[in-house]
């Protein structure tokens, strides 16, 4: 790309983050305010999603409701750690669309390339849909990252191919819809998804997960995980052991195509035992349960085992958070 075209597409990238002037409509309402409406036509407070975060007041203490009406909008978002208690509501879950091309091959920083980059602690996202629309093997192209505290993804649909939600932080995600091919759940930890739909889009791998020791990585809780006609195989998760020693892909009473392979885990290394590829109660698509026996590298869990993992335990923190279903 040339210099010129870089900075013109910098700019532009600027120019949807900061919010446009010309993206409100009407009088403005108070930034202290507790609730802003978003609406396409001009129907509302403003027309970009971006212009109202950025209208709301810095560093409050009180939760703002963004309603997000019907509509398509191609541009990125980002909530600023300056801004906690954001919380984004769509009107209609699949006429809600927020949409942008972005990639690593664009702009290789993380948050940078998301359509969604959360930084924000106590922030919220519901019934909407997130979609970074980098075509198939377009690189890494997350729709959502999170980089924050105390967050929830609820109601809503996170698509993408490779990255898909790249999460870092307590985060729960609850009656989502996640789909991608490549490492599309990955990240630091620590995050619960409970009772949400995982499709893989093609042959690839669901999770990465980079936790540390002290940290939870990704727990999936009563979900189920589907297949397109695509997809002939894929693995729940992979990781490199000598990097990310401490790795956790969970799945507790999970329903699974037969796409899944056998052996289920990627570890690429020695298989230490500080893994924790984990699961209990696995089942088929029919509720049947599915023979395990092949499983490489994994562990099976018992009643006792499993009792621990539920959100508020594994989210709780110090400071007793209990996410809301």
């Amino acid at each position: 790309m040339s210099c010129l075209g870089s900075f013109f597409r910098y700019t532009a990238i600027c120019f949807a983050l900061t919010g446009a002037a010309f993206a409100q409509s009407g009088q403005k309402p108070s930034r202290d305010a507790d609730r802003f409406v978003v609406a396409a036509d001009g129907t509302g407070d403003f027309t970009s999603v971006q212009s109202a975060i950025t209208h709301a007041r810095e560093h409050r203490e009180q939760p703002v409701e963004i309603l997000i009406k019907k509509g398509r909008y191609e541009e990125q978002v980002r909530i600023g750690r300056e801004r906690p208690h954001i919380h984004l509501k769509g009107e209609d879950r699949d006429q809600c669309v927020i949409a942008f091309t972005s990639n690593d091959k664009l702009n290789p920083d993380w948050a940078r390339r998301a359509v969604l980059a959360i930084e924000a602690d106590d922030s919220v996202i519901e019934n909407l849909t997130v979609q970074n629309t980098t075509p198939y093997q377009g690189s890494q192209a997350e729709a959502v990252y999170v980089n924050a505290d105390r967050c929830i993804l609820r109601g809503s649909r996170f698509l993408s191919f490779q990255d898909t939600l790249n999460l870092s932080g307590r985060v729960y995600v609850t009656d989502c819809y996640v789909e991608g091919d490549v490492d599309y759940v990955w990240g630091y930890g620590a995050a619960v998804f409970e009772r949400c739909e995982l499709r893989t889009m093609h042959d690839g791998y669901l999770v990465q997960a980079r936790n540390s020791k002290d940290r939870t990585g990704y727990v999936f809780i009563d979900c189920k995980l589907t297949a397109a006609p695509e997809t002939t195989k894929f693995y729940l998760a992979r990781i490199e052991s000598a990097r990310f020693p401490f790795s956790q892909a969970c799945f507790i009473r999970c329903s699974m195509p037969p796409q899944v392979r056998p052996e289920a885990w990627q570890i690429t290394g020695d298989l230490v035992d500080t893994l924790r590829f984990q699961e209990y109660g696995t089942t088929d698509l029919q509720g049947a349960a599915l023979d395990l026996s092949q499983r490489h590298g994994g562990k099976i869990l018992s009643t006792d085992e499993v009792a621990p993992f539920t959100p508020i335990k594994i989210l709780g923190g110090k400071d007793g958070w209990t996410p809301a279903p």
